[in-house]
């Protein structure tokens, strides 16, 4: 994403929400219509908020974090496991 002056003022006005508008989840549901979907975060497996939006914008948030997260690694040289992988690997059982 473009390092521009809107950019940098979503960012700032997001950074500036009061606390009862900003919220941190380590897990989500999601639904979709031919048209929407519907994305209901979860902290500790509870609801604690629903995003509605296109599929158009859905597809880019898809691929933008996907982008955050492939730079991340690049950088770090540490491969973020999905929940999948990580529920896999915490299941083994040392030998």
């Amino acid at each position: 994403m473009p390092e521009n002056d809107s950019f940098q003022a979503q960012l700032q006005a997001g950074s500036d929400l009061p606390s009862d508008r900003k919220f941190y989840f380590n897990g989500y549901t999601i639904a979709m219509t031919p048209t929407d979907i519907e994305i209901v975060l979860q902290l500790n497996n509870k609801p604690v908020a629903t995003l509605n939006t296109s599929l158009t914008i859905a597809k880019m948030l898809a691929i933008v974090i996907d982008g955050f997260v492939k730079d991340y690694e690049s950088k770090t040289g540490q491969r973020i496991l999905t929940l999948d992988e990580l529920k896999a690997s915490l299941s083994k059982r040392p030998q």
